[in-house]
């Protein structure tokens, strides 16, 4: 037990702070003074947070730092976390956590790294057991695991969201159930990340989990829940995910539709051919005029490479007669792309969309001079195919195309990111 210290702080230090001498009063955390001095002096840095944010060159975040390393008080140590985190943000844990771990002489509670974490974990302070899951999370063993599920359910809402963050990053399914009772939490901002946990960790009931959750009637979760179902790779998310592009919210139509892209290219190798096939049966099958430009703004408005491929890729296989001519113009205009796999999935879908009325429009964009002569070749080579009708050979590529990160990896026919 620590000794219980006193919690009125010094005048003198009051003084300090008040006239901006806080790189002073750091210094009272590494002194010998009393238990009371030190506690108060991390008590006021926490309280000035952001006067000391303002006038911190370094120093003062190195003593603090120090204080938590060699304090052998639990009770100042655990005000000085707490005045690190006012001064910086949680990013601070982090580099706690990597101090911890690569100090090499025996902690001040004479524990080692990372028996020292089990310690805190116990702790009666909160930003202690912050540290711990933290710390916990990287150190990852199978002893940790249950320490981790367990913190889930702590009392301060910092632990609990570290906890449920690093038991989706840890990824063990031991967690899973812990998560799954998380997503009933009255807390919003815990039901999404126990959500994104659980989509990282994935398997049968993690997705089951999921599938309701999706259900909602919380725009925003059901939004990140549909954000996080499409990293599954599975087929036994796609009905949630096509009735999530058909949502009444715009921001949960264009996640469903990212997450049908993403499970396109996150399914195992030995399952995407027919992952693949079962996503556009599934897409041809809404007769819905709405889902391609749902499907074109995903392609106009992400920045992700891999998006931006496997959706060129999809938008070859569903475009119908209502958006057509839509999706041919952003086609054509795709073979510039920036990134030449891109374009050479473009080009690929072009030969597959086909007919008469696109032969003029790729002459237009032959003739333009605001055509760039990559862009050109591919045009006249799509030209090309469909006036020759010979475009076997270069759709059996287009797998290979859509399963690459950059242009470089193509020969190795790797997955996309």
């Amino acid at each position: 037990m620590d000794d219980q210290p006193q919690t009125t702080q010094p005048d003198f230090l009051y003084t300090l702070a008040t006239n901006g001498q806080f790189d002073r009063i750091a210094r009272y955390l590494g002194s010998n003074d009393s238990l009371g001095v030190r506690l108060g002096a991390a008590g006021i840095l926490a309280e000035f947070g952001d006067g000391v944010r303002r006038a911190d060159n370094g120093e003062i975040k190195q003593q603090l730092i120090s204080g938590v390393l060699n304090e052998n008080n639990e009770t100042v140590r655990a005000r000085i976390v707490e005045a690190l985190l006012y001064i910086h943000d949680e990013d601070i844990i982090e580099t706690l956590v990597r101090k911890v771990a690569a100090d090499t002489e025996p902690t001040p509670t004479d524990s080692p790294h990372p028996l020292v974490l089990v310690e805190w974990l116990g702790s009666d302070h909160p930003e202690l057991r912050l540290l711990a899951v933290a710390g916990l999370g990287d150190v990852g063993t199978h002893t940790v695991v249950p320490k981790l599920a367990s913190a889930c359910t702590d009392d301060d809402y910092r632990v609990r969201a570290r906890a449920i963050e690093e038991c989706g990053r840890v990824g063990d399914h031991r967690c899973v159930d812990a998560l799954v009772d998380a997503l009933d939490s009255y807390d919003e901002a815990i039901k999404m990340k126990a959500a994104r946990s659980l989509a990282q960790i994935g398997g049968d009931t993690a997705i089951e989990a999921l599938i309701d959750a999706a259900k909602t009637d919380n725009t925003e979760l059901r939004r990140t829940v549909i954000e996080s179902l499409g990293t599954l790779g599975s087929l036994d998310v796609l009905t949630i995910l096509l009735n999530g592009i058909d949502d009444s919210d715009d921001a949960v139509q264009q996640a469903a539709a990212e997450s049908v892209v993403e499970l396109v290219y996150q399914a195992p190798f030995e399952e995407s051919h027919t992952v693949r096939e079962t996503v556009v049966e599934e897409l041809q099958a809404n007769t819905d005029s709405d889902t391609v430009p749902i499907f074109l703004r995903l392609f106009a408005e992400s920045d992700r490479r891999a998006i931006r491929r496997n959706t060129a890729w999809l938008l070859g296989h569903i475009a119908n007669p209502h958006p057509r001519e839509e999706t041919v113009e952003t086609l054509i205009d795709a073979l510039d792309a920036d990134d030449g796999t891109t374009a050479q999935i473009a080009a690929t879908s072009l030969v597959r969309i086909g007919g008469i009325d696109l032969e003029d429009q790729l002459a237009d964009a032959i003739d333009s001079y605001e055509t760039s002569e990559d862009a050109r070749q591919r045009a006249k080579f799509v030209h090309s195919q469909i006036t020759d009708s010979d475009a076997e050979e270069l759709l059996k590529e287009t797998v290979e195309y859509v399963r690459v990160t950059e242009p470089a990896d193509y020969t190795a026919q790797k997955r996309d990111e």
